[in-house]
């Protein structure tokens, strides 16, 4: 009798488990789906091991994921910028660097993330919005497609549009 108490046990404990899961996934497709990134959006939530219960947790998630990337662009100009002999394009790196990826990873995207969790979405959003100037004005030092970040920059904004979006809907 107690074997079958276990395994009756282990069997709803496990579709506790399914169900949660399920649940999770379908927060996730939804909300994901209300970002004009969704595949994007719904692999980086997806490839956490922190599953998000809500959309606060979802938003969290991507900023995290954005000063990540941010913190692996500024490695790469520095990078560059070592190798490249031409000082006008060391001059424009070094501005993204220093007026647009520095502060992100030092100040702006942790301003967002501490607001949302004190629950201010109006000041994460602008947070989020001021990001988003940063990294135009690092594009507009560039004309053309010259840009050796043009694609670094490209996703830095896909991240920070997908997070401008969940915060929307929070």
């Amino acid at each position: 009798m107690r074997n079958k108490a276990s395994t009756t046990l282990t069997l709803v404990l496990l579709s506790l488990t399914l169900l949660s899961t399920t649940y999770s996934d379908d927060l996730i497709d939804q909300t994901c789906k209300k970002t004009p990134y969704y595949e994007l959006c719904s692999n980086i939530i997806h490839s956490n091991p922190a599953t998000p219960s809500d959309p606060k947790g979802m938003v969290v998630i991507i900023i995290n994921y954005a000063v990540a990337n941010a913190t692996d662009t500024l490695k790469y100009i520095g990078d560059l910028i070592k190798k490249v002999s031409d000082h006008e394009l060391q001059n424009k790196l070094a501005f993204c660097a220093d007026q647009s990826y520095i502060p992100l990873v030092k100040h702006v995207l942790r301003e967002a993330v501490d607001s949302i969790n004190r629950g201010d979405f109006d000041l994460a959003n602008y947070y989020i919005s001021y990001a988003e100037k940063d990294i135009d004005a690092c594009n507009k030092k560039f004309t053309g497609n010259q840009s050796p970040l043009s694609s670094r920059n490209g996703i830095m904004l896909q991240l920070l549009d997908i997070s401008a979006a969940i915060l929307k809907i929070l």
